[in-house]
C-alpha cells in the first residue's frame, strides 16, 4: 500500500525549465476572467435550480399538489409576509399556527414549532431521525433516502408535497374556519 500511495505522489514531475501557472478549466484559453466566473456561477445555478424543479414536475402527485410546491418553492402562497408586501391590511403577521414568529413560507412549513412536529411524527412513523433542512428548495432535496430505489424515492417525495398540502389546508382551516392547530390531525 505505501508503494501505491509513493507512485500517486510521485506522479507529477516538476521541471526547472517550466514555469508553474495557474490554469482556469472553465475558459477556453486557460485564463481566469470575472465573466467566466459569472457565467459559470450561473449555469451552476441553473443547473441545481432546474434540478429541484425537475424532480418536482416527475412527482407522481396530482397537478394540485405539484402547483402548490411549485409556489412554495418559488415563494408565492399568500403567506401573512406576502400579503403584508402586497399591501394587504393585517391585524397581526404572526402565523396563526404558532402566534410566535412571522409566517413566511420557510416558517410555516419548516420551522414553526407546530410543522416540525408534524415532520417529527412522519419521521418516527418511518423509523427515521433526520434534520430537515428551514428553506423549501433544500428541504425538498434532501427528501431523499439511500436505501430507496428510485421510484420509493419518487413516492417519497409525493409524501413531501402531501406532508406540505395537508399543513397549508390546516393553515387555512385554522385562519378561516376558527379550527383548532392541531400538529397530529396534520399528520393523520
Amino acid at each position: 500500500m505505501e508503494k501505491q500511495l509513493l507512485l500517486v505522489i510521485n506522479v507529477p514531475r516538476l521541471r526547472k525549465e517550466y514555469f508553474d501557472t495557474w490554469k482556469w478549466k472553465e475558459d477556453e484559453d486557460e485564463i481566469y476572467s470575472v465573466n467566466t466566473a459569472y457565467k459559470t456561477l450561473q449555469k451552476t445555478a441553473e443547473e441545481v435550480q432546474n434540478n429541484e424543479f425537475k424532480m418536482l414536475w416527475s412527482t407522481k402527485v396530482t397537478p394540485k399538489a405539484q402547483i402548490l410546491g411549485w409556489r412554495v418553492f418559488l415563494d408565492k402562497l399568500p403567506t401573512k409576509d406576502n400579503l403584508l408586501k402586497r399591501g394587504v391590511q393585517l391585524q397581526h403577521s404572526l402565523s396563526d399556527l404558532c402566534n410566535a414568529h412571522e409566517e413566511t413560507t420557510n416558517h410555516l412549513f419548516f420551522s414553526c414549532r407546530v410543522t416540525q412536529i408534524v415532520w417529527n411524527m412522519c419521521d418516527r412513523w418511518l423509523g427515521l431521525c433526520t434534520v430537515h433542512h428551514i428553506k423549501a428548495k433544500i428541504n425538498f432535496q434532501h427528501f431523499h433516502l439511500f436505501d430507496f430505489n428510485s421510484r420509493q424515492n419518487l413516492a417519497w417525495r409525493g409524501m413531501w408535497l402531501a406532508i406540505i398540502g395537508k399543513i397549508w389546508n390546516h393553515r387555512n382551516s385554522v385562519i378561516f374556519k376558527q379550527r383548532k392547530v392541531d400538529p397530529i390531525e396534520i399528520f393523520s
